[in-house]
Parts: structure tokens; sequence; C-alpha cells
């Protein structure tokens, strides 16, 4: 067994260097000590990635949002900018695990795991927010992140790289997030989403909206994109809304059981994004 403990990303990419199948990059940990038990893995190297300051950072550019990979979630729910430029982000960081998985679980775990019930996942697609990612040889290359997500714990990431940033084009969106799960508080999603959008006097626009776990990975609802859009915000339709929900959930899982429950679950997630939205309009205001 071998540790890595990398504290620039020139060595990181090092560590990199030296990585087999038999070596896990380690950040918060909450998920691979999950995996490690699950697999009954007990001889096996690590890269902890804790030690790299570049990877700890939210850091604002005239034009965008960048976002270390080893952010934790109390960390992007607390942080000014993302609550100035993206409230749904941190909304969905408040609302992972417990105060203690917050305070170690990070962004780009939470991503890299790649759960078709993460819930930062449809927030980020819906930003359409960019990768960055490190090899070996200390490259940088971007992707959209819709496309290095497979889902079902798969994601497009080779052997030698890692996730190191998540970039965010600034705009003048709002955006809100929220989730159904199997208790209150500490659960993992049995639906959740996100809806984006630019208010022009008070008229929903530009309206792009993800859903969590009624797939692969979060999946672009166009049926509740279409339903949105050209209206008020405090006038919604609620019957033609609720229609375009039911026949998204059809859409996506038509041969589930589930898509019954997850009819009304989605429903309720977009009524209570809504009200989400109505509140962050009232605050900008007061």
């Amino acid at each position: 067994m071998k540790f890595y403990i990398p504290k620039t990303q020139k060595e990181l990419a090092e560590a990199l260097g030296k990585k087999d199948e038999n070596t896990y990059l380690c950040a918060g940990g909450t998920d691979l000590v999950i995996h490690l038990r699950s697999q009954k893995k007990f001889h096996y190297s690590l890269i902890d990635l804790t030690h790299v300051e570049e990877l700890k950072k939210i850091e604002e550019t005239e034009g965008e949002i960048w976002i270390g990979s080893g952010v934790t979630m109390t960390e992007l729910e607390k942080s000014p900018v993302i609550q100035k430029y993206m409230p749904g982000l941190a909304k969905a960081a408040s609302m992972v695990g417990s105060t203690q998985i917050r305070n170690r679980a990070t962004i780009g775990g939470n991503i890299a795991n790649a759960s078709q019930s993460s819930d930062t996942m449809p927030v980020l697609f819906a930003y359409e927010t960019e990768a960055v990612v490190l090899n070996e040889l200390g490259e940088e290359k971007r992707y959209l992140l819709d496309d290095l997500i497979e889902g079902l714990e798969r994601n497009r990431l080779k052997e030698k790289e890692v996730l190191i940033r998540f970039i965010v084009k600034k705009d003048s969106s709002i955006s809100g997030f929220s989730k159904v799960g199997s208790r209150k508080a500490v659960t993992i999603s049995k639906i959740n989403g996100c809806v984006k959008t630019v208010l022009k006097e008070n008229i929903l626009t530009q309206v792009i909206v993800y859903l969590g776990a009624v797939g692969a990975k979060s999946t672009r609802a166009g049926y509740i994109e279409q339903a949105l859009e050209g209206q008020r915000l405090e006038e919604v339709d609620f019957r033609s809304l609720k229609e375009a929900v039911y026949a998204q959930i059809e859409a996506n899982i038509p041969n589930r059981s589930s898509r019954h429950y997850k009819k009304s679950a989605a429903f309720g997630v977009l009524d209570t994004i809504l009200e989400e939205l109505k509140t962050q309009v009232r605050e900008v205001k007061a």
C-alpha cells in the first residue's frame, strides 16, 4: 500500500503517473469508503487530494466562476459567490447528507462518483458547466460536464486523470433546487431537480430544467421547460405544468413501476422550486 500526498498540481500530476487500477483518489472519502467496503478491498493505494490548495478555492473572474473540485458542500453552501450567481447549487449543497458529511464531501467527488441521484449534478448541468481535467503529464483539458458524465457510476475520465475544477459562465439567471427522499433529512434523493431561468418583468425566460434519478444521470426536461417558458412566476398554470411533469416522467422511465410515484414527487419538486424562486425575487426587491 502506498499513500501519496501531493501539495501542488505538479505533484498531483506526478502522482497520477504512478497510478494503477488499485490506486484510488481520495478527497472527502465519503463515497470512496463505502465503495471500498462494499467491494471488500483491503490492498490498495491512495492519492490524497486534500492538500492541493488549487483544488480548494472558489474564484471569481470578470465573466466566470471557478470552483475547485476539492471544495466541500459546506463551503459551497456558505460561499457568497455561489449564493449570488448559482443559488440552486448553494441549496443543493445544503441538502447533501448530514452536517458531518457536508464538511467532508467535495463537489468533485460528488460528480466523479456519477450517481444518478447526485444532488449537485442537475444544477451544474443546468448551468452548462465545464469540467477541467488534469492528466499525468500536467496537461489540462476542458469538457462539457454533461458529456463527461455517462451516469450509473460511470464517467469518461481515464485512469490517470482527475477533475480539478468546474467553470461556470456568469449570467443574470436565478435558480432553485429541491429533492424528495425517503425522509426529510440526511437522505438520498429519490428524485431531485433544478430550474434555471432569466426573469424579464417577472416572466420566466430561457428556462432550463434538469431532473435527477429519472434516468442514468440527470436529464434535461424539455416538456417542463416548454410548460414554464413565458409564464409569469407568480401566475404559473399548475394544471399545464402538472401535465408536462407527468409526460416528462413517462418519457424518461416508461417501463419502471416507480414512475407513478415519481410523477407526483416531481411535481412537488417543481412546486417547491418555484416557491424558492419567488422568495429569491422578494429578497432582491427588499
